[in-house]
């Protein structure tokens, strides 16, 4: 089993069109997001049964985590309104090891849709939304064996956080 690693990057001022609309999220999707979420994950080693999916985009929404940010995490729609791509951020995720910036929770992509571009596209949406609302930094964690997770966020300039004695 791996551990576990924390990224932070700057946010940044983008004025570029996406490739792919989007929207921000509501609670009407919670359902939607919560079938992705379980999809997403069903065969990880951390697979979770459908309703601990729910609890936990239900828990999002309820501040379980830290105070939402609905503004700043986007989603992306097929051609039919199905939810396929989400960026769940959270204005900071309840924890003491972890910086003092906005949390980006979760994102994930329907197995369909991938290796499209989506989930860089909603990390940098996510990132524009935060820099607009005077956020300068934006954080995640990440198993430290998700090489695809890894090389999307060095892609968008994420770097290890190491706390300093001051952080802790």
């Amino acid at each position: 089993m791996s551990g576990t690693i924390t990224l932070i990057a700057q946010t940044l001022e983008t004025n570029s069109t996406n490739p792919v609309p989007s929207r921000q999220v509501t609670a009407e999707d919670i359902p939607a997001l919560s079938e992705l979420y379980f999809q997403a994950y069903a065969s990880s080693p951390a697979a979770m049964s459908e309703e601990d999916a729910g609890k936990i985009i239900q828990g999002v929404f309820d501040g379980e985590y830290g105070p939402f940010l609905p503004d700043a995490s986007p989603v992306v729609e097929d051609d039919d309104g199905q939810v396929i791509a989400a960026a769940i951020v959270l204005e900071q995720r309840k924890g003491d090891d972890l910086p003092t910036v906005p949390y980006l929770f979760e994102l994930f992509t329907a197995s369909s849709h991938r290796r499209r571009g989506l989930a860089e596209q909603l990390v940098r949406e996510a990132m524009t939304k935060l820099y607009g609302q005077g956020y300068e930094e934006v954080c995640l964690r990440i198993a430290e064996d998700n090489s695809a997770a890894l090389a999307l966020y060095l892609t968008l300039d994420f770097n290890r956080w190491i706390p300093d004695n001051d952080d802790l």
